[in-house]
């Protein structure tokens, strides 16, 4: 009974074992049946399905171009410029001496305008006017004590003297001497001490006409800083002033067309705000180059009542003739020195050389007559592609 119960109990595992590897067996015929026909199938599917591609020979598309044919010449270069003008002469006006400003029955104001010769500014001078009197009353009887010793030791002499006095006036100003005749008379005059005099008067004179501030130029006032009635003292500033008969415009000029510009060159000046028209004229030429810009400064002087200081003006000036050059757009550039020729129907670039600029043209060489050069559009066309031309 044991052997048989034995039996019994290893039976069952080895049927449990069977069963499993029939299982894997039947999965795996599965598997193989499945990918056998799927393979078949998407040969059949495939042998069945057209292509989409097509065997016709792709052509390539020929582009239309304006090209254009240029003429070498001769011609002048035209540089532009441009910049903000400001008046050549300004000025700051301080009192020379001081005192009570008075009246000059004309009340200025910022903006106002004034005429070469104008009285500006008057400051009361009574003090010194009298003592300018009494400075003169001391040379006439200086003058006058010497006149009886000159009757007679030097009475070739007298009478001149006797008109020079006859003619003083102490509210005048004083004459010059009588012109010295011999030595004799020169050391006599100078042993009086009346030339001393005469020359301290003469500076009191001069003096005088500090109290009145004449207008140096046609101009205006920039600004007021001083009205009738204050005390001024030496140096205090009286006002701002700016000549407006004549202008400066500072116009920065590249290095490459400095060679062109020489002092005294006419420039033509437009404003587009004014619509007007100026001719100028290169007055200085700076002998120092702008680091930052490498820019040369160029002073144009220009006159006009109509200008302002201030205004921004353009203008343009003829340089030196340059031999035989073609003038093309600025837009036809490509590649900062190249322009696209059309040759044999396809597009290339071709290397210019830039002589000279001007705002809207380029003044080149290396473009042959025979050249059909592309005038429009090369924005839109890149080098190697098919074209055909459109003359314009």
């Amino acid at each position: 009974m044991n052997e048989t119960n034995t039996q019994n109990e290893t039976n069952p595992k080895k049927n449990t074992l069977a069963r499993k590897i029939i299982v894997s067996l039947i999965s795996i015929l599965i598997t193989l049946a499945l990918l056998l026909g799927g393979s078949t199938g998407y040969k059949k599917m495939s042998a069945q399905k057209e292509s989409t591609v097509s065997e016709e020979r792709i052509v390539e598309q020929v582009r239309n171009v304006y090209v254009a044919s240029f003429k070498p010449t001769d011609t002048k270069a035209e540089i532009t410029l441009d910049g903000r003008i400001n008046a050549y002469e300004k000025i700051n006006l301080a009192s020379e001496v001081g005192g009570k400003l008075m009246s000059t029955g004309t009340t200025h104001r910022k903006g106002d305008r004034f005429k070469e010769g104008d009285l500006l500014f008057e400051i009361d001078n009574t003090t010194d006017a009298y003592s300018l009197y009494a400075q003169r009353a001391s040379l006439l009887n200086a003058i006058s004590q010497m006149m009886p010793d000159l009757k007679f030791d030097y009475p070739a002499s007298f009478e001149k003297w006797k008109a020079y006095l006859d003619e003083f006036d102490a509210q005048k100003p004083v004459k010059k001497f009588p012109e010295i005749s011999s030595q004799d008379e020169k050391y006599y005059i100078a042993g009086k001490n009346i030339q001393a005099q005469y020359y301290t008067i003469k500076s009191m004179e001069d003096r005088m006409q500090d109290y009145r501030v004449y207008a140096p130029f046609n101009g205006t006032f920039m600004d007021i800083n001083a009205h009738p009635g204050s005390l001024v003292n030496l140096g205090s500033p009286l006002a701002s002033i700016m000549n407006t008969s004549k202008f400066e415009l500072e116009a920065p000029v590249q290095t490459s067309d400095f060679q062109y510009i020489k002092r005294g060159q006419k420039v033509k000046l437009y404003s587009e705000e004014f619509d007007k028209t100026w001719m100028g004229r290169v007055s200085r030429i700076s002998t120092q180059i702008d680091q930052t810009t490498q820019n040369v400064p160029v002073f144009i002087s220009v006159y006009g009542s109509s200008l302002r200081d201030g205004m921004y003006l353009r203008g343009t000036l003829n340089g030196s003739t340059l031999r035989q050059v073609i003038e093309i757009p600025n837009s036809i550039l490509v590649d900062q020195n190249k322009v696209f020729v059309l040759q044999d129907s396809t597009l290339i670039k071709k290397q210019i050389e830039i002589v000279n600029r001007s705002e809207t043209t380029l003044f080149v060489k290396g473009i042959d007559r025979t050249d059909l050069v592309v005038t429009k559009g090369v924005n839109n066309i890149y080098e190697g592609q098919k074209a055909q031309a459109i003359e314009e």
